[in-house]
């Protein structure tokens, strides 16, 4: 089995600096874990375009065991990552702006698919296989 090491910081100035944050006080978080994976990866340059039901990128049929994803946001507009294939705002979960990422769980059981607001937007997605 093999490993990722995710590291997540969070830091802020309080909203009373010269370079104010969001927070009344100074802000610095930081979170670190070790997942274990099965060393099964893939990545994927791929394109969103505003009718995600083409734009499917994590498909729960192909991919049998749980993951971690990365998805990453490397267009100049925003994309959508949603649930089913129906082009409704109800069935997006996410938001991620102009070189955003996300990182998260995926249990495998449901299928999810990327929306640009507008035009054609390319995105990077990483799957971590779990370990079985």
């Amino acid at each position: 089995m093999a490993s990722i090491t995710p590291t997540l910081t969070l830091v802020s100035n309080s909203s009373t600096h010269a370079t104010p944050g969001p927070l009344s006080v100074a802000l610095s978080l930081s979170a670190t874990d070790s997942l274990t994976v099965d060393g099964v990866t893939t990545c994927d340059i791929v394109s969103a375009t505003t009718t995600h039901s083409a734009n499917k990128i994590l498909d729960a049929s192909t991919q049998t065991l749980p993951a971690y994803v990365y998805i990453k946001n490397t267009g100049d507009g925003t994309v959508y990552l949603c649930i089913g294939d129906a082009d409704t705002v109800s069935n997006r979960v996410m938001e991620i702006g102009t070189l955003e990422f996300a990182f998260f769980p995926w249990a495998a059981e449901v299928d999810y698919y990327l929306e640009s607001a507008a035009g054609t937007e390319t995105v990077e997605v990483w799957t971590f296989a779990q370990g079985a």
